[in-house]
Parts: structure tokens; sequence; C-alpha cells
């Protein structure tokens, strides 16, 4: 079976509206769109799966949560996003990044590069607004070459244009995502400086799995992540992270193959937040 549980769409940053997204992986049986802290593509995404007939679509998220050494996505399968509870949460954090977005953009005008926010909103189609978005419109801008540049350069945590969050703790998505009757994976543990160690902070609150197939994830990464799996009862998943071209171009639907078997597992594991 062809399987990607990693992808996104406009709901969020990534490139293609979830029509789009699902006519390009209409060769695939199984996908989940795990938008950051939204799920309003997925009841598109599954009206346009079920036109078409394939693929599958699970609905996931990623959760954008953080602690002291930075990022710490938290990806959920098999979520109800007709949860009141949870809906409420998340339109809290749809409202940050509407601010969150127009601060960055007065810090970038401070540094000589106005970006007009009229453009970073139409880039985001209707969805949450991204640091992605922005690094988009300054590529046409003419200030950077690349996404990854204005990442390097001014967007990155600590940056020159970086304005922080509101802050979700690894362990609050986790709690956020069995509210939601989900199941809580460690999204792309490679780009943590300490995979294995969040990975034994993460299980005494309940973490169900890791994504073992990522772009990001070292060949030593893996093997460590299959130990911690086998060792505490744990779902290998995985995924290709896709957001378009436009937004990382060496990524494409279906690079990574998640381990076999995994969906019957969640679907099984989400069983026990029913």
């Amino acid at each position: 079976m062809r399987i990607d549980l990693h992808l996104h769409t406009t709901a969020s940053d990534g490139q293609h509206s979830p029509s789009e997204l699902l006519v390009l992986a209409q060769r695939f049986d199984i996908i989940a769109i795990t938008d950051h802290d939204t799920t309003d593509g997925i009841a598109e995404a599954i009206e346009a799966s079920r036109k078409q007939g394939t693929p599958l679509v699970i609905p996931g998220i990623e959760f954008s949560a953080e602690d002291e050494a930075g990022d710490v996505h938290m990806l959920g399968y098999f979520i109800d996003i007709h949860d009141a509870d949870f809906q409420a949460e998340l339109h809290k954090f749809q409202a940050d990044r509407f601010t969150r977005g127009q601060r960055i953009l007065d810090k970038l005008a401070a540094l000589g590069l106005p970006v007009d926010w009229e453009r970073v909103t139409a880039l985001a189609d209707g969805g949450s607004i991204g640091r992605p978005h922005i690094a988009r419109a300054m590529v046409e801008a003419g200030y950077v070459e690349s996404v990854r540049e204005a990442f390097d350069r001014y967007l990155h945590n600590g940056g020159p244009a970086y304005v922080a969050r509101r802050r979700l703790t690894p362990e609050e998505a986790v709690q956020m995502t069995h509210m939601a009757k989900g199941v809580s994976v460690l999204a792309h543990p490679g780009l943590l400086p300490d995979p294995v160690s969040m990975v034994k902070r993460l299980v005494p609150v309940g973490l169900d799995g890791v994504e073992v197939a990522h772009p990001s994830n070292s060949e030593s990464v893996r093997l460590a992540l299959r130990a911690l799996a086998k060792e505490y009862n744990l779902i290998m998943t995985g995924g290709s992270d896709f957001h378009g071209a436009a937004v990382k171009a060496d990524v494409h639907i279906g690079m990574e193959t998640p381990p076999e078997g995994c969906v019957e597992l969640l679907r099984e594991r989400a069983k026990r937040y029913a």
C-alpha cells in the first residue's frame, strides 16, 4: 500500500489546497492531513476523497509545541474534528498566528524589508498564517532567494524578525490530542537535539508513537527510535512532511514509507480515547 501520514495544505502552511493535494495523492491508498494547529482542511480533503475514490484520508494535526530547547512538534491521528472543546483551543492558536504574523511584518519593516500583509494572507489562502507564508512573500519581494534563506537570515527562532508564539508544551499537545480522541506521535525527532530524552520524557504522559520515517531522521536516529518503540510499546509512523515545491522544493509526497501495519495500530490505539 502507498501511504503518507504527514501532509500539509493551505489550511496551514502548505502550498496546495486540500482538494489539490488529493489530486496529487490520488494514486495513494491512505494519507493523513496534518496541518499546523488546525483541522480546517480535513473536511474538504475527505469530500475530495469521496468524489475521486482515493485515497482514504485520516484526520490529523501537527501541534507547534515547544520547550526550552525549541520546537517540539507533535502529530495527532484519528482525531475527532467535531469536538467542541478541542476546536475552541485551536481557535485560540489561529488568533495568535494572525497577530504574530503582523508583528513579524512590523519587525521586517523596521529592518528595511517591508512585506505586504495582503500578499501574506493571499498566500495563506484562508488558512492559518505561518512563517512560511511570510518567507514566500519575501522571496517574491526579492529580499531573499528562497524560503530557507528567509528562515536562516530572519525568521528562525531567535532571528531578527522572530516573534514567539503562544506556547504549547509537548505534554499539553499530548493531552489535547487525547482530548480529541486521537493518537499522539512525536514528529520528526531527528530535528531535536536529544530525541531519545524527549521520547522518555513524554512516555509517562501518554505518548503513543514516534515518527520513524521522515526525511530529517538519520539512520542512527531511526535505529534509536525503533529501540524506544519496542521498549515502550510505541507505534512507529512515517511521512514525507510535504508542503509543496514552493515551500520545500526537495520534498515530495511518498518519499518516506511508514512501517507496515502502522495505520491499523493507530486506529486500534485511538479506541483507548474514544
